[in-house]
């Protein structure tokens, strides 16, 4: 929960799709799972190419120990890049508040990174769908465009038209209530005549 300012309430928490993360996933699991060809594959291929291959690499050692022993490596691989991928998906997320925007990006384990931006300085906010699979799902990228000519931008996040139009309407609240803060303040005239 990123540290609020007095009277600042969370309106909107916005997150990646769950759809990139299972897609990262789902290639992680295939690399996991190709290996146990391996395993069977001495019962699959005639055994004079297989010692013609083993002569040939000069392989020495049980072919299923060996297999098994990198396999075994390649899981805790992909294992550790897992934990990266579900560390980076779980803790990147956009508050909008009352006031601003707070965007918590993790980068890696043990680096994160800690954007707030006023609701007051934006100047724009745009949505980038790329293309038919992010239409159906519903997720793509939403860049917001601050008066100090820096933009900011969320990647793969989910329901970006929703965030999008959550900024807009705070921007807009914020507008008017700083409208209706400089019509009802006294000019200087004013407070001279009393």
């Amino acid at each position: 929960m990123p540290p609020l300012e007095d009277n600042e309430q969370i309106l909107y928490t916005a997150r990646k799709q769950w759809f990139i993360f299972a897609g990262e996933s789902v290639v992680l699991a295939l690399l996991a799972v190709l290996p146990s060809i391996l395993l069977f594959a001495p019962y699959l291929i005639p055994r004079e190419l297989l010692l013609t291959i083993t002569e040939a690499l000069h392989f020495q050692g049980d072919f299923f120990l060996i297999v098994l022993f990198l396999w075994s490596l390649l899981l805790l691989i992909l294992w550790i890049i897992f934990t990266l991928l579900w560390t980076d998906y779980y803790l990147d997320v956009w508050f909008v508040t009352n006031f601003r925007i707070i965007a918590i990006e993790q980068i890696g384990l043990f680096n994160r990174k800690i954007s707030t931006f006023r609701l007051d300085m934006i100047q724009d906010a745009t949505v980038k769908v790329p293309g038919i699979l992010a239409t159906v799902i519903g997720f793509g990228t939403v860049e917001v465009s601050t008066a100090s000519n820096g933009s900011f931008r969320m990647k793969g996040v989910a329901n970006p038209n929703t965030l999008k139009e959550k900024i807009m309407e705070e921007h807009h609240r914020i507008q008017v209530e700083k409208q209706e803060v400089s019509i009802k303040s006294p000019t200087k005239e004013q407070t001279e005549r009393f």
